[in-house]
């Protein structure tokens, strides 16, 4: 089974699901245009979704399910076979295939007695798998929502009960049916790795892990821009230079003389990349300081050019590749190989969505401090967040990045009150001499 990505003829992006034989999948293909695309989902919600069932699917044949025919039949899943799918749901997709492999396998080894304990030991599989709550959560969403509609629509006469217990034992998105504590676990950088990551894509630095000039000075953009903008992969790719069809998403506002960047929502149905970047949030102005509009500049007018073929793309950030007669935009996956190659020198691991959790803490501190000065109230400043974030009015994202930060410092102050508190009591507690 494979993911298929392709254009329709009006442009828009989408996935299928293709079986071993290399045809459509019927169920799974109606499913996610039910569900999702007909909903207006972004097509990158719809390929994620094509992978879940493609997994789903690679589950129930280990465990010798005929999803299919079982729902034809009427012969629902029983407890027991939903509680494996959650259990193999929460491993990655390589690991489960590597413990199958190994299930598989014909080379049967003949155990002894007295080695029982030992050959035990070597199938022990991490019951709590390893990936976040919060994909195993979203994967398994999934699964529910998909067997539960295959039950309804295949055998409507027994009513759907899978969605139900699939959902009941999905656990929590954030890992713990109590209130979700992540401090301490959360994707950001500190404030020292940050710098590390700053000094490392330096275009002169000598750790930078790129040869070529122009990539340096590109990727040195990227990574700044994400830090000071708090923008996802899909809307920073779509960052426009100025083309006889459009203005520059860069600009300069004639007042000030200040920059901004466009962040658009829109989806460009004329971007041919294989997995077209789209906007997940509203469209909004950023600004840009000197640093960052100079960088932008140096970039645009000095190395940009020398990719050939640049010229004819629309979209700031190009390849660089000598070797070909002409050049693309940037893919979201050389974004994330951009991230890969960092975070293999800076020793810890970096990756885009990363400088937008950074983003937050930060806005969140700087807020914090305004407030404290009388520049602003708590309303306003996450007000402001949702703003600069695209997020709606009341969203759920903007919440929990400041009730986060609104943990992190109260776990701050309760340790700094116990710390102040034990250096009292050592000074005190068995420290006797006669006078005490």
């Amino acid at each position: 089974m494979k993911t298929k990505v392709f254009q329709m003829t009006s442009g828009e992006s989408y996935s299928i699901l293709l079986g071993e034989d290399g045809m459509p999948l019927p169920y799974h293909n109606l499913f996610v245009t039910l569900h999702y695309r007909n909903r207006s989902k972004a097509s990158n919600t719809c390929y994620r979704v094509f992978e879940h069932l493609c997994f789903l699917e690679e589950i129930c044949q280990f465990e010798k399910i005929d999803l299919i025919e079982r729902c034809k039949t009427g012969a629902f899943l029983t407890k027991k076979e939903l509680e494996n799918i959650k259990k193999h749901s929460t491993l990655k997709v390589e690991s489960f295939r590597e413990m199958a492999s190994r299930h598989k396998s014909p080379n049967v080894v003949v155990i002894k007695r007295k080695k029982v304990e030992t050959a035990r030991a070597k199938v022990v599989i991490n019951p709590e798998g390893d990936i976040s709550a919060h994909t195993a959560y979203n994967r398994l969403t999934v699964f529910a929502q998909f067997i539960g509609w295959l039950e309804g629509e295949l055998f409507p006469s027994k009513g759907s009960s899978a969605e139900f217990e699939l959902k009941k034992i999905r656990g929590s998105k954030f890992g713990t049916s109590d209130e979700a504590i992540d401090w301490g676990d959360w994707k950001s950088l500190e404030p020292v790795q940050v710098t590390r990551v700053l000094d490392v894509i330096r275009p002169d630095s000598s750790e930078n892990p790129w040869k070529s000039e122009p990539i340096r000075y590109r990727n040195q953009l990227i990574v700044n821009m994400f830090f000071a903008l708090g923008c996802r992969r899909g809307e920073l790719l779509k960052i426009r230079v100025k083309t006889d069809n459009h203005q520059s998403d860069i600009r300069k506002r004639q007042e000030d003389g200040r920059f901004f960047v466009m962040i658009r929502s829109q989806t460009d149905y004329n971007d041919k990349r294989k997995h077209r970047p789209e906007g997940k949030t509203k469209g909004r102005f950023m600004p840009m300081d000197k640093r960052l509009v100079d960088m932008y500049e140096n970039y645009l007018i000095y190395h940009r050019p020398n990719a050939t073929g640049s010229e004819h793309i629309e979209y700031l950030f190009v390849t660089h590749n000598h070797k070909t007669q002409i050049n693309a935009a940037l893919s979201l996956a050389q974004v994330n190989k951009i991230f890969r190659d960092i975070s293999g020198v800076v020793g810890f691991r970096v990756h885009p969505h990363a400088a937008r959790h950074t983003w937050n803490d930060k806005f969140s501190q700087f807020a914090d401090k305004r407030i404290a000065e009388g520049k602003t109230t708590e309303a306003k400043s996450e007000s402001d967040r949702q703003k600069l974030m695209g997020w709606e009015e009341g969203s759920k994202s903007a919440k929990r990045y400041a009730k986060r930060h609104d943990d992190k410092r109260a776990m701050n102050m309760a340790r700094d009150l116990q710390e102040e508190e034990s250096t009292t009591i050592n000074s005190i507690v068995g420290q006797y001499d006669e006078d005490f």
